[in-house]
C-alpha cells in the first residue's frame, strides 16, 4: 500500500491544475489517469475565464508559449447566414477578454507534464476498480494488470466523462437536461475569416435550432467541427453519422460555402447523451471536480471552463483541510459553484428554447446588456455585478419580453 496526501485521478485540465497547486504547497500528490497522453478528447474552445484561473496558478505563460489561435469571441449564424459577433472584449471591465483555441490532447498535455515537473507522481495506465470511503483507500489495476493500493488523506475525482467515484459511490443522477449527441471530426482547407476574426468560434444555428454546430479553427490551419442534436434528430434520417454530417453541411448556405474545398483528415466520431449530473460534489475525505460533477452542454463551451474553476477551488479548500481548518464543504465548494453551473445552465435552457436567439439578433439591446451577455459567455458567472448572474432565468424572460 503506498500512501499519499492527495490522490487526483484523471489527468485532465481539472486534475492537473489542483495538483500543480496542491504540489507547490509541498503536498506529496499521486495522479492516476487511466489512457496514455496525449489523448483525443473534444471541448476545445476555452474561454476567458480559464485563461484568468491559469494566470493565477501560474500557468498562463506556459499556455501562452504553445502558439495556439487567439479566440476573441463567438459568432452566431443562423440559417440565412445572418451574424451576431459576441466579442469577448466588450464585458464588463474583467482583465482577460480573450482566450484560446486548443487541440485537447495538446493543451491537456502540457498542464499534465506541467504537474509532473512541479513534482506531481503521474501514473498512466492505472484504471480504478474500488473506493474504501471510511478508510480513504483506492484501489487500481496499472496496466499490466496488477492491483495496486494507495492510502490517501483525500481523494479528489477529476476523471471527466469516466466518473469513477459517482459510479463506485451511486451518486449519479439523470441530467435535466435532453439527451443530445455530438457528430464530430476535424478538417483542413476551409475558407476563414480575415484578421483576428479568424478565431472566432462559429456557432451555426441549424433547421430551427434543432441542430447546432461549432467551427473551431486551430493555429495549424486545422479545424474542429462538430454537430450536437437531438439523438432522435439524428436517427429518423436513417444515415449512417459520416453521411448525416456531410448532409447537415451540405444543407446549410453559410457551411457549405465555408466547407466547399474542405477535408476531412480524421473519421467522424459521435458521443451520445453526454449531459450528467450528480448528487453531491464532496463527501468524508474526497471531493469531485470537473466533468466528474455536472457536465451541460458545448454549446457555450463551458466545460473546461467549470473544470478549471472547481480544481482551483478545491484545491484550496484541500489545502485548508490538510492543515486542521474546518471546511464547510457545502458552502465554500458546492453552493459555489452551484451559481456558476446554474448561470450556464439557464443559458442553455434559454439557446434551446430559442430565447437568446432572439435576444442575440435584436437591434434593441442596451449597452449594458451586450456587455453582461459578452462577460457571462466569457465564463465570468460568478461575478454579482453582472445582470444575469442573479436569478438568471427570470432576468433572461424579462429581456424576451421587451425586445
Amino acid at each position: 500500500m503506498e500512501d499519499c496526501d492527495v490522490l487526483v485521478i484523471g489527468g485532465g485540465p481539472s486534475g492537473s491544475v489542483a495538483a500543480c497547486k496542491l504540489v507547490k504547497e509541498g503536498y506529496k500528490v499521486i495522479v492516476l489517469e487511466k489512457l496514455e497522453f496525449p489523448r483525443f478528447v473534444i471541448g476545445e474552445s476555452l474561454l476567458p475565464r480559464c485563461n484568468e484561473i491559469l494566470d493565477k496558478n501560474g500557468l498562463i505563460d506556459i499556455i501562452k508559449e504553445q502558439n495556439y489561435m487567439m479566440k476573441p469571441g463567438a459568432i452566431f449564424i443562423n440559417e440565412d447566414k445572418k451574424e451576431e459577433l459576441i466579442d469577448f472584449r466588450n464585458n464588463l471591465g474583467q482583465k482577460w477578454g480573450t482566450s484560446f483555441q486548443v487541440k485537447r490532447e495538446e493543451f491537456d498535455n502540457v498542464l499534465l507534464e506541467t504537474a509532473k515537473k512541479l513534482g506531481a507522481d503521474v501514473r498512466h495506465g492505472y484504471e480504478v476498480t474500488d473506493y474504501n470511503n471510511d478508510e480513504n483507500i483506492v484501489t487500481a489495476n496499472d496496466k499490466n494488470g496488477e492491483r495496486k493500493i494507495f492510502n490517501a488523506k483525500f481523494v479528489l475525482d477529476a476523471s471527466g466523462y469516466g466518473r469513477v467515484l459517482p459510479k463506485l459511490l451511486d451518486l449519479d443522477i439523470p441530467s435535466d437536461l435532453k439527451l443530445r449527441n455530438a457528430i464530430f471530426t476535424r478538417v483542413k482547407g476551409e475558407i476563414r475569416r480575415p484578421g483576428d476574426k479568424e478565431g472566432f468560434i462559429d456557432i451555426v444555428i441549424h433547421d430551427d435550432n434543432q441542430a447546432w454546430l461549432w467551427v473551431i479553427p486551430f493555429s495549424d490551419g486545422t479545424t474542429s467541427v462538430g454537430i450536437v442534436c437531438e439523438e432522435s434528430y439524428f436517427e429518423k434520417t436513417g444515415l449512417s453519422k459520416e453521411d448525416f454530417f456531410d448532409k447537415v453541411l451540405d444543407d446549410h448556405k453559410y457551411l457549405k460555402e465555408k466547407f466547399k474545398n474542405a477535408e476531412k483528415i480524421v473519421p467522424v466520431g459521435i458521443i451520445n447523451g453526454y449531459s450528467a449530473a450528480i448528487k453531491t460534489m464532496h463527501g468524508k475525505g474526497f471531493a469531485l471536480s470537473g466533468n466528474a460533477t455536472e457536465f451541460l452542454d458545448p454549446v457555450f463551451s463551458s466545460g473546461v471552463t467549470l473544470a478549471l474553476e472547481s480544481s482551483d477551488k478545491v484545491a484550496d479548500l484541500i489545502i485548508k483541510e490538510l492543515k486542521g481548518e474546518k471546511v464547510d464543504w457545502q458552502v465554500e465548494y458546492e453552493d459555489y459553484m452551484m451559481v456558476g453551473i446554474n448561470v450556464f445552465r439557464e443559458f442553455v435552457y434559454a439557446w434551446y428554447e430559442g430565447k437568446l436567439r432572439k435576444i442575440f439578433y435584436s437591434v434593441q439591446k442596451p449597452d449594458q446588456i451586450k456587455r453582461s451577455i459578452s462577460s457571462i459567455l466569457s465564463g465570468y458567472v460568478w461575478d454579482e455585478n453582472n445582470y444575469f448572474v442573479d436569478n438568471s432565468k427570470n432576468k433572461i424572460n424579462a429581456l424576451v419580453s421587451i425586445i
